[in-house]
């Protein structure tokens, strides 16, 4: 039960942040996978920084302000955790497909079946592909030309970092022009500020409704 839940916390950075290269080989203590966004253009002006703990207990929290935590269930199809999972889930990824990639009338398909999912999402090239609740679409792209110094997070990161971001009441649109940057985030046993250990970055963009790829795709 508890490897469906996914606890996630979101801060304001005002002060200085330490950033650093994923470790080739990893250190004493626990890390927690992490994605920051740094806005470059409209209402968000600090650095914002996600991290997301699961079912464990993570210590080390970043120096900043607490915007918003809380734990939602996250549910693959490809798990076979049944209908009741599936209809509990806050945030479902669609099941993987090897020939074709994920497609926009499949994240329609995925949020008309559960009710209660406001984010469906699924790999593609790349990146991931969401849905959301109020009928957009969202776009992650691995940022190409970059060496990327660990694995990009799968779509179920990205869906709970859309999820989160949505119940922080955050806009979305601020995401389109940011920097947004994956990791994971390393504290300091001394209790010094730790460090978010850089792995590659994103880009993200928005489209039209979902409803409308649905029409045309049936």
């Amino acid at each position: 039960m508890l490897e469906k839940l996914v606890s996630v916390h979101l801060f304001r950075l005002q002060e200085a942040f330490r950033m650093s290269r994923v470790r080739p080989v990893p250190a004493a203590g626990r890390r927690a996978p992490a994605v920051l966004v740094l806005p470059r253009e409209g209402p968000l002006r600090d650095p914002h920084l996600m991290l997301f703990t699961g079912s464990w207990t993570f210590r080390a929290m970043p120096p900043g302000t607490l915007v918003t935590e809380g734990v939602h269930v996250v549910v693959h199809l490809d798990d076979g955790a049944g209908e009741g999972w599936n209809s509990a889930a806050d945030v479902v990824v669609g099941a993987a497909r090897r020939v074709h990639p994920f497609a926009a009338h499949r994240v329609t398909r995925i949020l008309d079946r559960y009710p209660g999912c406001e984010v469906a999402t699924g790999r593609r090239l790349r990146g991931c592909l969401a849905g959301l609740r109020d009928g957009r679409l969202v776009h992650i792209t691995e940022a190409a030309g970059q060496a990327a110094d660990g694995p990009a997070p799968g779509p179920a990161v990205y869906g709970s970092f859309l999820y989160g971001w949505l119940v922080a009441g955050l806009p979305l649109d601020c995401l389109t022009t940011a920097s947004v940057v994956h990791g994971r985030y390393a504290g300091s046993p001394a209790g010094e500020p730790g460090s978010l250990e850089v792995a590659g970055r994103a880009q993200i963009t928005l489209t039209a409704a979902a409803s409308a790829y649905a029409r045309r795709a049936r």
